[in-house]
């Protein structure tokens, strides 16, 4: 299943995994989130992407991104190496999106983030482009699996390497949400995959996210809303009336948001 509509909930479970993915337009005027997933009767693939370009070409390069995850994973099931089949797709759709063109034959300039899991066999694989992210809930600890791919990581690579102060990336920080990698940037040699996977156990919950939804709700409050429903959709409902809140508290316009959360069983 492929959906990129405004404010749906959807909710299905196979014999290992129940699964909730909610999107919601947000006060943007249009949805470029877009989110997919296919599950078989043990195992599955769910991706959340959120596009970038313009009203047209965001919601292009992110339909175009979860549709070629989708298809790849269907071609190759069932897939022995799925940290391998991620990492081979997203290289793959980034050129593809960094070739699309308008309708008057120029460069569409769109791009997309991603994060993609595979879970086979109580096994954990993942992919990441860009800033969308990936976390693991297991008995009171919340891991973010992947890494932003933006500024904000170079500077502290740079710290950590003793080539800037503390204080001299303080001062480039105003730009450190500018991402350096993203599907559509065409050459993307930035891209965060498992090449080993995670164990799961029953009870785990793995949740994705575009920015949405993490920039407007810290993560010890996403971490308690998850841990505090035992129902997943509503789980999803109540991060999504966060972001809402805190936009009208903070003044802001809020993003388009989609998050997908996976219960273990």
């Amino acid at each position: 299943m492929q959906n990129h509509e405004d404010n749906c909930l959807i909710s299905e479970e196979n014999s290992v995994l129940s699964l909730a993915v909610l999107s919601a337009i947000g006060d943007r005027e249009t949805q470029q989130d877009c989110f997919g997933y296919h599950l078989k009767s043990n195992e599955g693939i769910v991706v959340v992407c959120d596009g970038m370009g313009g009203h047209e070409g965001g919601a292009i390069a992110s339909n175009r991104a979860v549709a070629s995850f989708l298809e790849d994973y269907e071609k190759t099931f069932p897939c022995n190496e799925p940290a391998e089949l991620l990492r081979a797709s997203a290289k793959r759709i980034d050129e593809q999106i960094a070739a699309l063109k308008n309708v008057y034959g120029e460069p569409m300039k769109a791009g997309s983030t991603c994060v993609a899991v595979i879970l086979k066999e109580h096994r954990l694989y993942w992919c990441s482009v860009g800033d969308s992210r990936a976390y693991l809930l297991r008995k009171g600890e919340f891991v973010q699996l992947t890494q932003d791919q933006n500024y904000k990581m170079v500077l502290m690579e740079k710290i950590m390497a003793g080539l800037i102060t503390e204080e001299e990336a303080a001062k480039e920080l105003r730009r450190g949400e500018a991402l350096i990698s993203y599907l559509g940037i065409g050459g993307c040699s930035l891209n965060d995959y498992s090449a080993t996977p995670i164990e799961l156990i029953e009870g785990d919950r793995i949740i994705l996210m575009s920015d949405g939804l993490y920039k407007l709700v810290p993560d010890e409050e996403i971490q308690r809303v998850a841990e505090n429903f035992r129902n997943i959709g509503e789980a999803l409902r109540a991060l999504e009336t966060k972001t809402a809140r805190t936009a009208k508290n903070q003044d802001v316009a809020r993003d388009n948001v989609t998050i997908a959360m996976i219960s273990i069983k």
